[in-house]
């Protein structure tokens, strides 16, 4: 991951022929369980070829077949230091997938396809964080949906319930607050020491 936002996502829903949504749990900031997703704009000159490699490289399936189905840009911050506008011009696409589903250890802690009840019941415990109804450490313990991925799966009408507006504006409070550590240089940086070491830099 660079150190610098390119301001550029994909998210990609694989839903299997029983319904079910493939997620995989974050392995850093922004913690949460979400559809395959990556950036385009810092290793890839689309977002077709983004959605094939980071199905690839997160949870080691082929893309058979895919179409995009959302497009528009949101606030959601991630681990890299922000683009010059804060957040991600986000392009979601649907795809097909074969092969054995191989989870990466690094990037992920698993992977795993979930129903719609289960997604409901991950949906309802970031809005319980969003609320102030958890901690952040019991958050992390044991996470709900990344909270992006909330009006994500809400404007492509895969979340299984309907969000307020306030509960929409609970929920980007939560993926627009800046992360505790920031990737730079090949490993993640508490953002203190990174706010000391920019401000040094000849």
């Amino acid at each position: 991951m660079p150190d610098r936002c390119c301001g550029t996502s994909i998210g990609v829903l694989i839903i299997d022929l029983q319904g079910r949504l493939l997620m995989i749990e974050r392995g850093w900031y922004p913690i949460g369980i979400a559809p395959v997703a990556g950036h385009i704009a810092d290793a890839h000159t689309s977002p077709e070829e983004a959605l094939l490699a980071e199905v690839r490289e997160e949870v080691g399936l082929t893309v058979t077949s895919h179409a995009m189905v959302w497009s528009g840009w949101l606030p959601n911050l991630c681990a890299g230091r922000p683009a010059a506008l804060p957040g991600h011009r986000w392009v979601v696409g649907r795809a097909a997938v074969t092969g054995e589903l191989a989870p990466d250890p690094t990037e992920t802690r698993g992977a795993a396809w979930y129903t719609r009840q289960a997604v409901g019941a991950l949906a309802a415990r970031t809005l319980d964080y969003a609320r102030g109804g958890l901690t952040d450490a019991e958050f992390a313990a044991r996470p709900g949906l990344e909270p992006v991925w909330l009006e994500l799966l809400h404007v492509t009408r895969r979340l299984p319930l309907t969000l307020s507006p306030h509960e929409l504006a609970l929920v980007r409070r939560l993926y627009t607050t800046p992360p505790e550590r920031y990737w730079a240089g090949g490993r993640l940086v508490d953002a203190a020491t990174l706010a000391r070491d920019l401000a040094t830099a000849p």
